[in-house]
């Protein structure tokens, strides 16, 4: 009986984590958050406002997610990573997709609105030392940010 209780508990957490393995980790913040679908859009975003952008990759074959370029009065607060598979990792799978996470805060609007059309934000997904040596991004993530006043 106790076997069969495990095995149901067993079976009903695998369908759980299953259903999660295609998606990006489970916002646990009040971030807006942004993935490929994006790519290529504009936002507004006040100041002091959080944002993430979660995309694919494959770090364990070199390929990693960096940001080319930020618009004025957006920062970096941080990067991370987590497999999308941690199921199999934990199992002992080796290889497979990360998610990249970047969290963005806006600090500042500009001063000259009409100077918001070059605020783009820009992210590239390549090798390392193959983008060093100039060899063009294998992807690209872009997307106009406008950062107004709060309030």
């Amino acid at each position: 009986m106790i076997a069969v209780k495990q095995w149901a508990l067993f079976s009903m957490v695998l369908a759980a984590l299953s259903g999660c393995a295609t998606q990006p980790p489970a916002d646990k913040s009040s971030s807006v958050i942004f993935s490929t679908a994006e790519t290529g859009s504009a936002k507004m975003l006040k100041v002091g406002q959080t944002f993430e952008v979660r995309l694919l990759g494959t770090p364990t074959a070199g390929y990693l997610w960096d940001v080319q370029s930020l618009p004025a009065g957006v920062v970096l607060v941080d990067k991370s990573s987590r497999p999308e598979n941690p199921e199999g990792r934990n199992q002992g799978m080796v290889g497979g997709n990360d998610w990249t996470i970047f969290r963005f805060q806006t600090i500042s609007a500009p001063v000259d609105l009409q100077g918001t059309a070059g605020q783009i934000l820009v992210l590239r997904y390549g090798r390392p030392w193959e983008l060093e040596a100039g060899r063009p991004a294998e992807q690209i993530w872009r997307m106009q940010i406008t950062v107004k006043p709060a309030g």
